[in-house]
């Protein structure tokens, strides 16, 4: 394809910085330029990229074609429906929007308008996900553990919007499942909103699901255990190092253990050319719409569970 499509990011701040670089490494785009809602903070980051400046989100119509939404979770939806609504495909991070109405009005108007609605639930280009993904076989339990610093960035929504809805995606994509049941608690400790939660899922195909999150941890933890019948899965997905426990040979060696590390890989960068191979190819993308909306949709039930 000679002509680049035209892409821009809105939102530079910490995270929106990274999603703009990545564009810029992409030979299929052009990016365009960035927007954010502080003006001082679009000239500087459009300054570092060479790239033009935007104060306004809507001045951007008209000149791209695709466009990466990471601005507040609260500014999601109106961003993404305004650029839904002038034939621009839209990749947003998470969570897709504050609330399941939202995001059901986001799905609907991509179809409708026959455009690309991705949305950034980065983990599933985590090169250890999925190296761990292709060893399973009927897996019987699924731990997933996110632990993290307490650190302020993020802390305008729960730790269920913020970290564990990473882990939904996961456990809705690793089991291949929907819910049938849960029970979940969580805690406040520094924030109005939940700092910690803890679930335990039956998933409709069988497998136990857990989840375990805080952004309150004294230390970084990222872990995924699976159990399943021939063997035990481990992974640690923020160092890429996997660990497979088996049945050993016999006499001395009753139990095989295995380690290997996974290269490791610019998950975002993977995202973004994902987004951008799924409008150049008309394919699904990785992480679509509706998965977004299921995911929140299950943070959601989590929190009226806990609170209620």
């Amino acid at each position: 394809m000679s002509k680049k499509l035209r892409g821009a990011v809105v939102g530079v701040g910490y995270l929106g910085n990274f999603h703009a670089q990545k564009y810029k490494n992409n030979p299929h785009v052009e990016l365009v330029g960035v927007c954010d809602h502080f003006p001082a903070q679009a000239d500087k980051i459009a300054a570092e990229l060479g790239v033009k400046s935007f104060h306004r989100p809507a001045d951007l119509i008209g000149n791209v074609d695709l466009v990466t939404i990471a601005a507040s979770t609260l500014s999601h939806f109106e961003l993404a429906k305004m650029f839904l609504q002038n034939g621009v495909h839209v990749n947003v991070e998470k969570p897709i929007t504050a609330t399941v109405p939202q995001a059901e009005e986001l799905v609907a108007l991509a179809e409708k308008n026959n455009l690309k609605l991705a949305v950034g639930h980065i983990e599933r280009f985590n090169p250890s996900v999925n190296e761990l993904k292709k060893h399973l076989k009927n897996p019987r339990t699924i731990e997933l553990v996110r632990m993290a610093p307490y650190k302020a960035r993020g802390a305008d929504v729960s730790v269920l919007h913020d970290l564990m809805i990473h882990d939904m995606d996961l456990l809705f994509w690793l089991t291949g499942s929907e819910i049938e049941s849960m029970v979940c608690s969580g805690t406040k400790l520094v924030s109005k909103e939940l700092d910690t939660a803890s679930v335990s899922f039956k998933m409709k195909n069988g497998t136990h699901g857990i989840i375990n999150v805080s952004r309150v941890s004294p230390t970084t933890q990222r872990s995924i255990r699976v159990a399943q019948d021939d063997c035990t899965l481990f992974a640690q997905t923020g160092t890429h190092e996997l660990e497979k426990v088996e049945v050993g040979p016999g006499g001395d060696e009753l139990v095989k253990v295995t380690k290997w590390t996974v290269e490791k890989a610019d998950a975002l960068q993977r995202e973004t050319d994902a987004f951008i191979d799924c409008i150049l190819n008309d394919k699904k993308p990785v992480v679509t719409g509706l998965d977004g909306l299921k995911a929140l949709k299950a943070i959601e039930d989590i929190q009226r569970m806990i609170e209620g």
